[in-house]
């Protein structure tokens, strides 16, 4: 099994166009989504970024966004693992950005360490997960 991690990039979504019911669906479907990851035993964490901008480091430089262009906005992430890439693929075809203009990057991790006391952590957030699902 090997890890991959999912980028999910806003691209062309404007969110603020969406109604309240619209963004209930993108929620229920992130839902069913995630649900679905967890109960073939794939996802392992997953994260929203909070606005569109952030900190640059550069060298010895700190800079303020915005990024260069839009398509570099990360929205969030995922964390999966899988057999290989062609199953990271299929596992990310499924998210619901995709449909509505944004785009995911899906990257190896070859190596994923966690230190002694996080590995547990990881661990049991993933079993609540499942846990909650049931």
């Amino acid at each position: 099994m090997s890890y991959y991690t999912l980028l999910m990039r806003n691209e062309s979504i404007d969110f603020g166009s969406y109604s309240a019911e619209d963004m209930q669906k993108i929620i229920a479907d992130f839902d069913a989504w995630n649900d679905k990851m967890l109960s073939q035993g794939q996802l392992i964490a997953s994260a929203s970024l909070q606005g569109s901008f952030g900190k640059i480091l550069r060298g010895g430089a700190v800079s303020d966004g915005p990024y260069s262009e839009a398509r570099e906005v990360v929205g969030g992430l995922f964390l999966i693992q899988a057999a290989d890439e062609d199953e990271a693929v299929a596992i990310a075809s499924g998210c619901p950005f995709l449909p509505r203009g944004g785009s995911i990057e899906v990257r190896l991790t070859t190596e994923l360490e966690f230190e002694d006391t996080a590995l547990g952590i990881v661990q049991a957030h993933m079993q609540a997960r499942v846990e909650k699902q049931k």
